[in-house]
């Protein structure tokens, strides 16, 4: 199997002022955390007492406001699709955790953030999985991709040494998460029975029944661009879909 390390460049673009989301697109939004504090302190205002609540049992004031700073913008990312107040915005859970919009099942969405950097992946009828995760986190390599890894995977990650080592790992990671957020079966779909090191755009499942790997039609993958101390990916049902990147100012 071969692994492609490059990722395909990707041009974060300003939204236009009216912004549709046709059934074949799959939009994914680039946002900062670190926010001013009059800023915050409007996206506070529209969480929820669940969302505030989550909120007060950060320790740490920095992600406390990281944390209002993602669901905030969450919300007024999904709002502009539905011309709405995202205070007015219900989130509900699956079965696995995953979110969606009580009152608007049809819009999908995930989200992932890292440090500073979040991104939002939306679209109409498709489910859609998105993961950042940034190069400098601590994560110990060689005990989690023991664990986590599929064997094809592991053979792949032993030609790279140091931080290739380290970026290669994190480029199967993001993967490997922003597709399990898709299928949205979570932690029951154990990291290891899942290959990303098969062409690019390509999924292949371990079938725990028949002890076969078969290839996930179901779903493409999307490596993307987001400056150098990042690696992201996006995963996306279907194989009909176009990708458009926009950068969120508020």
């Amino acid at each position: 199997m071969s692994y492609e390390v490059a990722t395909p460049a990707v041009e974060w673009r300003t939204p236009p002022p009216e912004l549709a989301l046709p059934n074949g697109a799959v939009h994914v939004w680039r946002a900062e955390l670190d926010l001013e504090t009059a800023r915050l302190r409007r996206l506070g205002r529209s969480l929820s007492l669940d969302e505030q609540a989550r909120a007060a049992r950060f320790r740490f004031v920095r992600d406390r406001e990281r944390f209002i700073a993602a669901r905030g913008l969450l919300r007024e990312i999904l709002a502009l699709y539905l011309d709405t107040a995202a205070r007015r915005l219900r989130f509900r859970y699956g079965a696995y955790g995953k979110p969606f919009l009580a009152e608007h099942g049809d819009l999908r969405f995930n989200v992932s953030h890292s440090l500073d950097a979040m991104l939002v992946a939306v679209a109409h009828k498709r489910e859609v999985g998105v993961d950042i995760e940034h190069l400098g986190a601590g994560i110990a390599v060689e005990e989690i991709a023991e664990t986590t890894l599929s064997t094809p995977e592991k053979h792949v990650l032993s030609r790279f040494d140091g931080e290739a080592r380290r970026t290669a790992f994190l480029r199967f990671w993001v993967r490997k998460e922003a597709y399990i957020k898709a299928d949205g079966r979570g932690v029951s779909l154990p990291p290891k029975h899942v290959d990303v090191s098969v062409p690019a755009g390509r999924v292949v499942v371990l079938d725990e029944t028949t002890g076969k790997w078969e290839a996930c039609l179901r779903w493409m993958l999307q490596t993307l661009a987001v400056g150098p101390e990042y690696v992201a990916a996006l995963a996306a049902e279907g194989q009909d879909w176009q990708l458009a990147c926009w950068q969120w100012r508020g």
